[in-house]
Formats: structure tokens, sequence, C-alpha cells
């Protein structure tokens, strides 16, 4: 085995263990939309869809449409829309 497919390899290896043990991240935002899979937060001009699964957890305020809540989930688990919140606000005057 050659120095160039350990080394392709070994980032491989790193690329996969990083996705399966994750990043969390932590949100602060209004809570725009809220289903039993999917709580839809308004962080400034931005939107994040986050996905409910096991790992999501609510750090503080109460998980309800209209309130300002802080939630931390797996990276994989959260999808920011840039400008998607202002163009909700946009949609609906």
């Amino acid at each position: 085995m050659n120095i160039k497919n350990l080394a392709a390899m070994i980032v491989a290896a790193f690329l996969a263990a990083n996705a399966a043990f994750g990043q969390t991240v932590t949100i602060t935002g209004n809570v725009n939309a809220l289903t039993s899979a999917q709580i839809s937060l308004g962080c400034g001009p931005d939107l994040w869809n986050i996905q409910r699964t096991g790992s999501t957890t609510v750090t503080s305020g109460t998980l309800a449409v209209g309130n300002t809540v802080t939630v931390q989930c797996a990276s994989t688990d959260a999808m920011k829309i840039p400008g998607g919140n202002a163009q909700k606000k946009e949609g609906v005057q």
C-alpha cells in the first residue's frame, strides 16, 4: 500500500467518524412552526428547520409557536435557509 492510499484511507475514516459521532449546534430563535417531526426557528433574517430526533433538546424556553427558545441538536438535523425568515415575513404581510 502506498502513502497516497494510506492518507486517503485515514482522511476517509476521519470524515466517517466525524459524521458518525457528529457535531452539535445550538440555535436560539422564535418558533415559526412546530410539528411532531420538525421545529422551524426564525433567527434574524434566517430560518432554521430542525428535525426532531432523540438528540434534539430544548435547553431554554417553552416550545410553542411565537416563543423564543434555544434548541440543541446534531448538526445533521439542522438546515439553515439564509434569508428564509425575511421571505416568510414578507409573504405574511
